[in-house]
């Protein structure tokens, strides 16, 4: 048994982090039993971050490295050649770092799909927190798109190369079911992760309107979600 640390369910699905959505896929396809704790604060996690597990007492932070750490023993990619590994890498470092700074820039810095997440991430909160928590965290999400440089581009310009990016995994996915193998590994954890983030995340943004276009992608989505059931 693990524990998990991470944010609440939100906007429909299991988590509203594609991390954590990660994370949790990765635990159940390797039948790792885990207890969820949510949290909104993660300002006093290791690095900073959620989520976070903690496996036989020791604290892990971040998600691939918490699955880095867990494949040792579970060995879910253990069929990947050295190759796959490689190719596997190079797609989760286009969702970790393109992609998912795209999701940020959707739900916090685009006005036009601000209020739905406010909503959806504030909501709940008493009457005199909301005259300044939302405001608190929405600068704190701008400094850090800021920060990683997609804040610094055009609105059209984000989603243009996000969609790219959509493209990209739309052609190497092909007709295949998974991206690497005949079964989903710990990388269509993470690819999945953001996926059903954009397709199932509440808001109608140019992504998810590009996104739908390629059905395989769509297909793929549902048929992680049905393998992994998160």
């Amino acid at each position: 048994m693990i524990e998990l640390h991470q944010f609440p369910p939100a906007f429909g699905l299991a988590n509203a982090s594609p991390f954590a959505i990660k994370l949790q896929a990765y635990c159940k396809l390797a039948k790792i039993e885990y207890k969820n704790h949510y949290r909104v604060d993660s300002h006093k996690m290791p690095k900073g971050k959620l989520p976070v597990a903690i496996i036989e007492g020791e604290i892990v932070a971040d998600s691939s490295i918490i699955i880095k750490q867990l494949e040792q023993t579970y060995q879910l990619d253990a069929s990947l050649t050295e190759k796959q590994h490689a190719q596997g890498y190079l797609l989760q470092q286009l969702c970790d770092e393109q992609l998912y700074w795209a999701l940020v820039y959707s739900r916090w810095l685009d006005d036009d799909f601000w209020p739905v997440s406010k909503q959806e991430f504030f909501g709940k909160l008493p009457v005199i927190l909301k005259l300044f928590v939302p405001k608190l965290m929405r600068k704190k999400a701008i400094n850090n798109c800021l920060g990683q440089g997609m804040a610094r581009h055009k609105k059209s310009e984000v989603y243009a190369m996000a969609n790219k990016s959509i493209d990209v995994l739309a052609s190497l996915l092909g007709d295949s079911d998974y991206f690497l193998h005949n079964q989903m590994t710990s990388y269509d954890c993470a690819i999945y992760g953001i996926l059903t983030n954009f397709l199932n995340g509440g808001l109608e943004t140019p992504i998810k309107k590009h996104l739908i276009t390629h059905s395989n992608l769509v297909e793929y989505i549902e048929r992680c979600n049905k393998t992994s059931g998160i």
